[in-house]
């Protein structure tokens, strides 16, 4: 690995925003949306690596505009539960808390990598951890391409229970939080 540049130290700070951005967006702040369009390169892609279905590759400002507009809109997205119970009623909640802290960041020669952890849970805590990355890189001071990289793995997450969650649940999730941007 290279010593640190300026440049390099530039490209930490717009991955600190970017994560800043991503909690506003996923706390109701609308501007948020935005704001991370603003940080991209007009022929930017975003890759979101996941197990079949919450993947998907978003190239262009226009598309990554939408997915950052659909993530937004799906604060608080209705989702109907069974449980681990044997019963088959559906409960009805809603999608909660989705927030991702950030642990080690490593600056390399053309990228900047982030590892992560993200609670995802319902409006009546039931929910799960998930860990994963996000690889940057830049072009001209803007994100050029983003790979988001998540576990298929469920983690216990202090204050949701995941014991009250069957598999098709944590499916449900997953996919209404999937973009764990």
């Amino acid at each position: 690995m290279k010593p640190q540049t300026k440049d390099k130290d530039i490209r930490g700070e717009l991955v600190k925003e970017y994560f800043a951005h991503v909690d506003e967006l996923r706390t109701g702040k609308e501007e948020a949306v935005a704001k991370l369009v603003d940080m991209w390169d007009a022929d930017g892609t975003f890759e979101f690596v996941g197990t079949p279905p919450v993947n998907g590759t978003f190239h262009g400002r226009n598309a990554i505009h939408t997915l950052y507009n659909n993530r937004f809109v799906a604060n608080r997205m209705p989702l109907a539960l069974k449980g681990t119970g044997k019963s088959k009623k559906s409960e009805e909640t809603e999608l909660g808390v989705v927030h991702t802290t950030p642990h080690h960041t490593r600056l390399m020669d053309d990228k900047v990598v982030v590892g992560w952890a993200t609670k995802i849970g319902t409006a009546d805590q039931r929910g799960f951890k998930v860990s994963g990355s996000h690889t940057f890189k830049f072009k001209d001071g803007k994100i050029s391409s983003l790979k988001v990289v998540v576990s298929p793995k469920a983690d216990d997450a202090d204050k949701l229970d995941l014991t009250a969650l069957g598999v098709d649940d944590i499916g449900r999730l997953s996919l209404a939080a999937w973009m764990v941007v």
